[in-house]
């Protein structure tokens, strides 16, 4: 699966926190040798040009000495010296992959053997437009010497960048290279996109950066819009273990909001969860098909409304919070949310609390029995708080791009 919305995100890993929910060590806890070790960095002076011979990509890359490439089935490994005897290891897939599984089997295969793991940190953000999910996990070998292994993976609309270094320390280092590498990533066939609307938004449960979600919204040759809602989840379930969260959906909407298809698709661990088509049918309505939870599904969507794309819903969001009148109001719309129901549409209650937090209307945000408050400037959903029980999942926004 390549790789829904937000709130379907929301829900489900609330659910998951409930059923056992585990934070990352403080590494004032861990032996003097080892934070002293875990503090580590270097610079990186220089920058190098690197492209294998076919031309599949390109990149200029912040390190202490020339990358090699090699060429590999499905992949291409780049190893990066950054300043420290063991370099870093990266990796360009010819076709886009699950972020959140990704990196997950990438920390976790090497040190499989291994008597003991700890997670030591999980953390998300941007590197300029693109978002990254990172993990850093400490080992004890069988002689019961440590180690740390970290991984990084940027993903991209065909492909996949993933980073690894085996040693403590050097966390800032090892994201400055990968930070390099991303931002100047330039894929030979990468189509040309001239996104409307272009945003990322973090997730954060605890004190973690837990994940991202990915909203990019672009007109096709008609005029209809085409979004792609990706996310990307890491959650800690105990010291040693994690659950991946992987989702990707790829809707179309009319000019004027009315949903025309959508695919979506969910996974846990790398195993598919959820794999829905939704199409429009020519007697009116949609038919709904794939399966979910494992179990096969063709049958009729039930709408109480007409059913609305994610664009849409952001751009009436958006006027519903910055109205010429200066009178934020409500908004109840209908979408669909396979993970909430996936026969049956969801609605969302936005309605105005009347305070304003830094300038901006707060809102209260009703779906599927969930509330959530948040705040909406001009360019959409600026943050989003939602509580269930003990727990308070935050959403904010890294970076957006979009167009009036």
């Amino acid at each position: 699966m390549k790789k829904p919305s937000i709130v379907k995100a929301v829900a489900v890993f609330l659910a998951v926190c409930l059923s056992g929910c585990a934070t990352t060590p403080q590494t004032s806890q861990l032996p003097d040798f080892l934070q002293e070790a875990l503090a580590r960095e270097a610079t990186l002076p220089g920058e190098y040009t690197v492209s294998p011979e076919d031309g599949f990509f390109s990149a200029k890359i912040a390190g202490s000495a020339r990358p090699e490439v090699t060429v590999r089935e499905g992949v291409y490994q780049v190893t990066i010296p950054i300043a420290t005897d063991i370099p870093a290891e990266c990796f360009v897939y010819h076709e886009a992959l699950d972020s959140a599984a990704t990196l997950s089997q990438l920390i976790e295969l090497p040190l499989s053997d291994m008597p003991r793991t700890e997670i030591l940190e999980i953390d998300a953000g941007t590197f300029g437009q693109v978002p990254y999910l990172y993990q850093e996990r400490l080992y004890l070998t069988e002689r019961k010497t440590a180690g740390v292994l970290k991984g990084i993976v940027m993903p991209f609309d065909s492909s996949l960048l993933a980073c690894l270094h085996d040693t403590a320390g050097y966390g800032e280092t090892f994201r400055q290279m990968a930070a390099s590498f991303a931002n100047t990533l330039v894929l030979r066939d990468a189509a040309r996109q001239d996104f409307v609307h272009e945003e990322v938004l973090l997730w954060k449960l605890r004190d973690m950066n837990i994940g991202y979600t990915l909203n990019r919204a672009e007109p096709d040759t008609v005029g209809d819009i085409k979004s792609t809602v990706e996310t990307a989840l890491l959650l800690p379930r105990s010291a040693d273990e994690t659950l991946a969260r992987d989702e990707y959906n790829v809707i179309r909407e009319q000019a004027n909001g009315d949903l025309i298809s959508g695919r979506y698709a969910e996974a846990e661990n790398g195993e598919i969860k959820v794999s829905i088509n939704l199409d429009r049918v020519e007697q009116g309505g949609y038919r709904v098909e794939g399966t979910f939870q494992g179990k096969a599904i063709d049958a009729p969507l039930k709408a109480t409304s007409g059913v609305i794309g994610p664009y849409h819903q952001h751009r009436e969001m958006v006027r519903a919070a910055n109205p010429g009148s200066g009178q934020p109001r409500g908004l109840s719309v209908d979408a669909y949310v396979p993970s909430a129901n996936p026969l049956q549409t969801v609605t969302f209650d936005l309605n105005p609390t009347g305070a304003r937090l830094g300038g901006l209307p707060e809102y209260e945000l009703s779906f599927s029995g969930l509330k959530a408050t948040g705040v909406v400037d001009d360019k959409g959903q600026k943050s989003m708080t939602v509580k269930m029980g003990p727990l308070e999942l935050q959403l904010s926004r890294a970076y957006v791009n979009s167009q009036p």
